[in-house]
């Protein structure tokens, strides 16, 4: 029980006889003694607020709801320390954790040295705890809006408590809110989780350099850092790139002029390359993959019909026109040629079954020796 004489006090100084009886009061109905505490507290001034405190104290020892009573006193005597003290442990054992928190910080800023602080940040790790465990619940099944209440819930309690930002930004996230989202950003750690969410809010904001620049910093170890920043850097690479060749990545199937488009794009270096005659195809004159398809079709790793003259732009890549077509780009670069896998083979290409923009982009990549390491299965 709080001592109920500890300074800062209320109402009239009491006497060293009087101030003994009431820590005698306490300290009988402690041990169980509720007729001796009730003899001992008799010697204090009647409606003294010491007196009141101790009455509250014994009650409460008794098992007694005496919450409303504690806050009735504490706010008619609001510098009583020792009153706001009690309101805490009444309140939080009557469940108003709430309260209590609000009387807990009160007495720990009247008594700086009583150890209240630490019962405030026990009852706000629990008040925010339970908040931030709901709202990531709410988050889970799909109600955002749920989960951003109880954060900013949380917020509000405690200002400075991380988790609480972290769970408001997924939550705008979730709502496609980026730039909500964004105004938290310089408030999040710079840890796993908080890099992380960074990221994903320059990426929701289609800025993938700056993505690609958080992602890179998650420790080595951190899930997926691998397939995040790879995501980034080649969103980043096609971020400035021409409208066809963003349409070509997202392509499945591929086309041969969109296959052609990706080629030069990766490899740009093809351009110095490519020292065969200009070809005339009469079928890419007009269109606006037409540099890159003389470029390839020069480099000879993807000609066309000279005979015909055309180069059959809109035809579907099939898996082995992309096998003899990244073959070619191998041989023109100096580079090995690639090994494609069988049934069971290993330290190999495996082709797709059906061609599409991404994996043709991650196989020239491969092939021209600029894909860097892949990121390992999880």
């Amino acid at each position: 029980m709080p001592d109920p004489t500890r300074p800062p006090l209320a109402g009239k100084t009491l006497t060293p006889d009087q101030a003994d009886a009431a820590r005698l009061a306490v300290g009988l109905a402690e041990a169980g003694d509720f007729t001796g505490a009730a003899a001992a507290a008799r010697a204090i001034p009647p409606g003294h607020p010491v007196g009141a405190l101790v009455a509250l104290e014994v009650s409460f020892l008794r098992g007694e709801p005496v919450a409303a009573g504690a806050l009735a006193l504490a706010r008619t005597n609001p510098g009583y320390a020792s009153a706001w003290a009690f309101l805490a442990l009444a309140a939080r054992g009557e469940g108003d954790a709430r309260g209590a928190l609000v009387a807990a910080r009160t007495a720990a800023g009247l008594q700086p040295d009583a150890g209240w602080d630490r019962m405030a940040s026990e009852i706000e790790a629990g008040i925010v705890g339970g908040l931030l465990a709901e709202g990531q619940a709410r988050l889970d099944a799909g109600d955002p809006q749920g989960a951003l209440d109880r954060a900013q819930d949380a917020s509000r309690i405690a200002p400075e408590n991380g988790a609480a930002r972290l769970l408001s930004v997924r939550a705008f996230l979730a709502q496609g809110d980026a730039h909500r989202a964004a105004e938290l950003v310089p408030a999040l750690p710079d840890s796993g989780d908080g890099l992380e969410l960074k990221g994903r809010v320059a990426e929701a904001l289609g800025q993938w350099d700056l993505a690609a620049e958080f992602f890179g910093r998650l420790p080595a170890s951190y899930p997926h850092r691998c397939e995040l920043l790879a995501e980034a850097r080649q969103r980043a690479r096609f971020a400035d790139a021409p409208p066809y060749l963003r349409k070509a990545m997202g392509e499945s199937p591929l086309n041969r002029k969109g296959l052609a488009a990706i080629i030069a794009w990766e490899v740009p270096s093809l351009a110095a390359s490519a020292g065969g005659a200009v070809p005339v195809l009469e079928d890419v004159v007009q269109l606006p993959e037409g540099r890159d398809i003389v470029t390839v079709a020069r480099a000879g790793v993807m000609p066309g019909d000279p005979i015909a003259r055309r180069f059959a732009p809109e035809r579907t890549v099939t898996p082995r026109e992309l096998a003899t077509a990244l073959e070619r780009l191998a041989k023109v670069l100096g580079k090995p040629a690639p090994v494609w896998c069988g049934a069971d083979e290993h330290g190999c290409r495996r082709l797709p079954e059906l061609v599409d923009g991404e994996s043709a982009a991650e196989l020239v990549l491969d092939v021209a020796g600029q894909g860097g390491e892949p990121c390992p299965h999880r």
